[in-house]
């Protein structure tokens, strides 16, 4: 067994690994100590609802506005442990009010 890393090496590889979410869309929610959280929304297809608004001639648009605002958001926790291995927690997809 390994010995523990120091606490500013915990912070390094972690902050790396936010690095490489952040670079894939997510947003960082808040980072403390070795844990970050990070979100990221869920993607809309806005081609085929721009196109089935316009077929709808605009009916559409209402099932449109009521994704955009009940939208899912997927969380999960990046930790790393004391040996330096960045541990992932998946949170799920909770529904957001804006």
């Amino acid at each position: 067994m390994s010995d523990p890393i120091s606490t500013d090496q915990q912070q390094a590889i972690l902050g790396a690994e936010v690095g490489r979410y952040v670079s894939d869309g997510w947003a960082v929610e808040s980072v403390l100590g070795a844990t970050a959280t990070l979100t990221k929304n869920k993607r809309i297809g806005w081609f085929w609802n721009a196109i089935l608004t316009l077929l709808t001639a605009g009916l559409w648009l209402i099932v449109v506005v009521y994704r955009v605002v009940n939208r899912k958001r997927y969380a999960i926790v990046l930790t790393v442990d004391p040996s330096g291995r960045v541990r992932r927690s998946n949170r799920g997809a909770t529904r957001t009010s804006r």
